[in-house]
């Protein structure tokens, strides 16, 4: 039995999306020919592959499987057309999605890829911002090929790495006076305050929330003396605008690196995992 090479990139462009349409956008065909095309994929396989609800689609088991074996070998005939056209051996090539979190995004992860990128001209990197709630459903439908959460998800199908930690502190403007019960967070999703109250000893004190979009919109708003936020410890450095709240202990969250298990990784996806686990 051999599987189809146009039925497989159906298949792949649907798993990913997980939405027929774009995915037969995505391949410049009718959505009647994407799902021929799955369909008959099905029937060489004798399984499905996915199951089709009225509200969403949702891929099988034997789908999951079918998509890893799919971007296995699209990584290995990636790297067997680099090592066939460069001149140089060592040279990585590719395309790699990071998705992680505002405060950990722009200060660590960007700097910590940027000397990859810079000796290899021909790696995208594209740098995905979200909340934290929604980088494990990019992971899942592989619109991400690495997240990082600020806790460790617990799957069989997940590899992580433990990268460090942050550590966060209460912050307030050095410049004016704000009441001391209201706290910015990102968006009525964002948990930080939350723990961090609820890791301090006694009781939890009263506060209310106000919401400004994003972490460097929170610091703008702190700075601002719009309110006080609970935030990393390193995104102190070099503002003098803001300040330490003092009474409060320490609170620390994980930042841990998560990847889908594959049978076969490629060089660029190795050395992602250097580059951002190098301290």
């Amino acid at each position: 039995m051999s599987l189809s090479s146009l039925q497989l990139d159906a298949f792949l462009a649907a798993a990913k999306s997980l939405n027929f349409s774009r995915a037969a956008e995505s391949l410049f065909i009718t959505q009647s020919a994407l799902s021929q095309r799955v369909k008959n994929l099905e029937l060489t396989m004798g399984a499905t592959l996915f199951i089709r609800e009225p509200s969403q689609v949702k891929i099988t088991e034997i789908g999951e499987k079918l998509l890893s074996y799919c971007q296995t070998k699209d990584t290995m005939e990636d790297e067997l057309l680099l090592n066939l056209t460069s001149k140089d051996r060592n040279e990585l090539a590719g395309i790699v999605k990071i998705g992680a979190f505002s405060s950990v995004l722009r200060s660590v992860v960007i700097p910590s890829m940027s000397s990859l990128l810079r000796k290899n001209s021909k790696v995208q990197c594209d740098f995905i911002h979200e909340e934290t709630p929604v980088l494990p459903t990019l992971l899942d439908r592989s619109e991400c090929d690495f997240i990082i959460l600020d806790y460790p998800m617990n799957s069989p199908a997940i590899e992580k790495h433990l990268l460090g930690y942050e550590e966060y502190i209460v912050i307030e403007s050095q410049d004016y006076t704000c009441p001391n019960y209201i706290y910015l967070d990102n968006s009525p999703g964002d948990t930080a305050t939350e723990h961090f109250f609820n890791a301090q000893e006694g009781s939890t004190p009263k506060y209310d929330r106000r919401f400004m979009g994003e972490t460097y919109g929170i610091i703008a708003g702190v700075e601002s003396g719009l309110g006080r936020s609970v935030m990393p410890l390193h995104l102190l450095t070099d503002r003098p605008h803001l300040k330490k709240v003092e009474g409060f202990n320490l609170y620390k969250r994980e930042i841990t690196l998560h990847y889908k298990k594959q049978s076969y990784y490629s060089e660029l996806h190795k050395q992602v995992i250097i580059q951002l686990s190098d301290k």
